[in-house]
């Protein structure tokens, strides 16, 4: 699968997470998601309920109503987003949480190096996704 973001949301999501630094930023993805590409279209910030540097937790209330408003604007919540303090690879407590939501994409910040990497649960296995930053421009 493709995951694709604008250049603009990229940068959006490295100053979350250096704005949230040393928290773990947190969010929601919405979008399209299509059987080999997902295209966000927006990208929701949410509190991090849990306020650690090593976990993140959405409200689910606060969850809802983005949810709920995406949902008016015609789009589906495609992922999560979250930053990590070091590389962007999932954690273990990460990679429990993706089971949860295996058709969701789960987009890494780094809040120190600023790469990024997506991930989702396929068949019961954690699979690295292709992720493409774009120039909306072109």
């Amino acid at each position: 699968m493709i995951v694709r973001l604008s250049e603009e949301q990229a940068s959006f999501l490295i100053v979350i997470a250096g704005e949230r630094y040393p928290e773990e930023a947190c969010g929601l993805l919405f979008g399209d998601l299509k059987r080999e590409e997902a295209v966000a279209k927006k990208i929701t910030p949410a509190r991090n309920a849990l306020r650690s540097p090593t976990d993140f937790q959405i409200d689910p209330e606060e969850f809802l109503r983005a949810l709920v408003e995406a949902e008016k604007e015609d789009m589906h919540h495609i992922g999560f987003f979250h930053s990590h303090p070091a590389s962007p690879a999932p954690s273990t407590t990460d990679v429990r949480c993706m089971g949860l939501w295996p058709e969701s994409i789960w987009l890494i910040i780094s809040s120190i190096s600023h790469r990024m990497a997506a991930y989702q649960i396929i068949g019961g296995s954690l699979e690295k996704l292709d992720l493409k930053v774009i120039d909306q421009e072109r």
